[in-house]
């Protein structure tokens, strides 16, 4: 008669340490961003321009803001790919906060703040940055992207939003 065999499981749930890596992508402006003339943007009731893109995971975030009679009202940051919203998760949103943390970000984004276009062409970067934050984080060699949301939240990879209360 064969041995005692250990109960097989379809699913296992544990913790085990792995090192990770986390690094902040690089953003780009766009190269046609500095020459969008402010004027005929605000004879415009609404339009949305190229600011830039985040590198990294080999999916450029692309961002763009959207102008209202020469207004910048809002930032949007585009996924890769069609993404799927889910419920925040609890582990991996710690992962996100924990790889922020050791990259000397603390606390959350400034939410972005409405302004004349060309106050935003002149520091597009900088605003950017400091309202869209991304994080690359590297796990056995497989990397993913999570960045937070202009309004609030953040998304992480191609695939997966975290919406946040």
């Amino acid at each position: 008669m064969p041995g005692k065999s250990a109960k097989l499981r379809t699913k296992a749930e544990f913790k085990h340490a792995v090192p990770i890596t986390v690094s902040r992508p690089r953003f780009k402006l766009s190269t046609a961003f500095a020459h969008i003339d402010p004027a005929r943007l605000s004879k415009k009731a609404q339009v949305e321009v190229d600011v830039g893109m985040f590198e990294g995971d080999g999916c450029g975030r692309t961002v763009s803001a959207v102008v209202k009679n020469g207004k910048v009202v809002q930032l949007k940051v585009a996924p890769c790919a069609e993404v799927i919203p889910v419920r925040s998760d609890p582990a991996l949103k710690s992962l996100m906060v924990a790889a922020r943390r050791q990259l000397g970000i603390t606390g959350t984004p400034p939410r972005f703040r409405p302004m004349s276009f060309v106050a935003f062409q002149q520091s597009a970067g900088d605003i950017t940055i400091k309202t869209i934050t991304c994080v690359q984080f590297c796990i056995w060699g497989h990397c993913i992207v999570c960045c937070s949301l202009p309004q609030g939240g953040f998304f992480c990879g191609s695939r997966i939003i975290i919406h946040t209360p």
